[in-house]
Parts: structure tokens; sequence; C-alpha cells
């Protein structure tokens, strides 16, 4: 079963708050009622409740009475009870019981008490309409099968009714001191909660004025402290920054005159270095020069020596061949003659 509203029926203004708060803290909605009355006004004019909490003393008609009246309604029979009261006996219970009553809960409630109840609840199934029972129900005036009461019964009936009657507007009367005394003792509390604010305001104001007023002497005072003493020691802390200064220029002047000199005997050792290489080459590359030259002109001397034994060659078969010619000439002529 989901539980997730509830009506709260109390005559106290006091156990309404009380118990009303902590079904709240349980996530729950809750409507209340001053009475028994107006929760069946309540039940018959608005949406219904998930639950129903009922104190069992009340004026007028009582938590066992309204718990009848909500089961015989069939439109409110199925929602669960859980009656209110003080009393622990075994016959209450069980009577509370009998007119439809699903749980008892002690008071003063407590948290956890609550939540038991709760749990139950939701533990139950989905409740179905019942009736009280007709042996429980109270039979008409004019059965003839009630015995007719004596006077001293009778008058004893009207004293314990007088007396019920007393004790209700006792109740009803000390009920309503006791919530006109709380609502009195809770504007009192407020009203002093509101002076007592306004004045820890008002305090807190005022502390908080003195502290501002003395942040800025203290300001004051430190920064004319600060400007005296720097005035004082400046010109020691100049000629020691002069001083400092100076020497530091003069060591960082000696450390580059040193990387200097070592920077220019590495250039001049580069400078060596690379004209040794330089004239090595030129003497490399002179002397490559010259052997190409020598092999050229030798080349070119081979070529004429072979040019001029090819004409010396080609001058003697010239003539071999002339003297051939003039031969066979001759012999031509011996043999035409």
């Amino acid at each position: 079963m989901d539980i997730k509203s509830a009506l709260l029926v109390d005559d106290s203004k006091v156990a309404r708050f009380t118990l009303g708060k902590l079904l709240k803290s349980s996530n729950m909605t809750v409507n209340t009622a001053g009475s028994a009355e107006e929760a069946l006004d309540i039940l018959s004019n608005s949406q219904r409740p998930d639950v129903i909490f009922l104190d069992h003393l009340m004026p007028g008609m009582n938590g066992v009475e309204a718990a009848k009246a909500i089961r015989n309604n069939p439109a409110t029979a199925h929602i669960p009870i859980v009656m209110c009261t003080s009393g622990k006996s075994d016959e209450f219970e069980r009577e509370a019981r009998e007119m439809g009553v699903d749980e008892i809960l002690h008071k003063p409630p407590a948290r956890d008490g609550i939540a038991r109840v709760l749990a139950r609840l939701r533990a139950m199934p989905k409740a179905t309409p019942v009736t009280v029972r007709e042996e429980s129900q109270v039979p008409p005036a004019n059965d003839p099968d009630i015995p007719l009461l004596k006077a001293d019964q009778v008058a004893m009936a009207a004293r314990a009714e007088v007396k019920s009657q007393i004790s209700e507007q006792l109740h009803e009367r000390l009920t309503a001191l006791f919530d006109d005394q709380v609502g009195y003792l809770r504007n009192g509390m407020e009203e002093h909660n509101e002076a007592h604010t306004n004045l820890i305001n008002e305090k807190l104001a005022a502390l908080e004025a003195i502290l501002d007023d003395q942040q800025k002497a203290v300001a004051r005072t430190v920064v004319a402290e600060v400007t005296a003493l720097l005035e004082k020691g400046l010109p020691g802390f100049q000629r020691e920054l002069l001083n400092a200064s100076e020497k530091l220029i003069e060591e960082h002047t000696t450390h580059l005159r040193q990387e200097l000199d070592r920077q220019r005997d590495q250039d001049h050792e580069f400078w060596k270095s690379l004209q040794a290489d330089t004239l090595q080459q030129a003497a490399e590359s002179s002397r490559q020069q010259a052997e190409q030259v020598a092999r050229h002109l030798d080349e070119l001397a081979a070529g004429r020596r072979r040019k001029n034994a090819r004409n010396a060659y080609l001058a003697g078969l010239a003539i071999s061949l002339a003297v051939v010619a003039a031969s066979a000439a001759w012999i031509t002529g011996l043999f035409s003659g």
C-alpha cells in the first residue's frame, strides 16, 4: 500500500503540530482536523487521504466512535486508521481493533514509532470496505429485550453522564487554555527572538564599525611606520645597491673581456687552420692542373708523331705506287713494241 497523505485528527494544537511535523519529515502531505466531526466533514467533502491518525480522547465524538463512523461509510471504509492514545491496556487495543482500527500509536509519538507504523501499513494489502460487527452496535431504544433500569441505576447513569460531560468540558477548557498559553508563549518567544536578533545585529554592526575604524587606524599606522623606515633606510640601501651594481658590472665586464679574448683566440686558430687548408688545397689543385697539362702535352706530341709517321708512310706508298705504275708502263711499251 502506498502511503503519501494523511489526515491528522486531534483537539490539541500542540499534538497536531508535533505529529504533523514528524509525518512531514517522512515526505507525507498532512491535513489536520480539530475534532472528529470536522474530520468526517473533510472526508465527505474532499479527497480521501491514504491514512487517518485519530486521537482517542476528544470532546464530543471520541476516536473510537469516529473510527466506527469511518468504517460504516463505504466511501471511507478502506482507509487505514491509526489510533493515537496514551493508554496501553490490552482491552482498549482489542476494542479499538474491533471498531476497525488498524494500528495503535502511543503518545507522545516518536520518530521510530511512526516509522514502524508506516512500514506496517505499507506492507498491508489494499484495504477493502468493512463494517462494524452488529453486536458492537447500539440497539434501538424501543427494543423489548432490553430490561428497564431502576431509579438508582438511572441516577447512577445520570451521574456518570454528568461526570462525563464535566470531564469533557474540563478537558476542552484545559486544552483551550493550554493552546492559548502555547500561542502566547510562541508569540513571546518570537518577539524575544526578534528583539534578541535585532540586538545582536545592532551589536554586530557596532562591532563591525569599530573593527573597520581599528583596521583603518592600524593601516594608517603601518603605512606611516613603513614610510619612515623606508625613508630612513633608503639612502643606505641605495648606496649598497649602487656598490653591488658596480661590482656586478665589473665582474660582468671582466667575464665578457675574458670571453672575447677566448673567442678571438679561437677565431685566430680557426683562420690559421683555414688558411693552411686553403693553401694545401690550392697546391694540390695546381699540381693536379700541371699533371693534366703535362698529360695533354704528351698526348699532343704523341699525336703529332703518329701524324708524321702516317704522312711518311703515305709518301712512301705513293712513291712505290708511282714506281710500280712506271714499271708497268715500261713493260707495256716493251710488249707493244
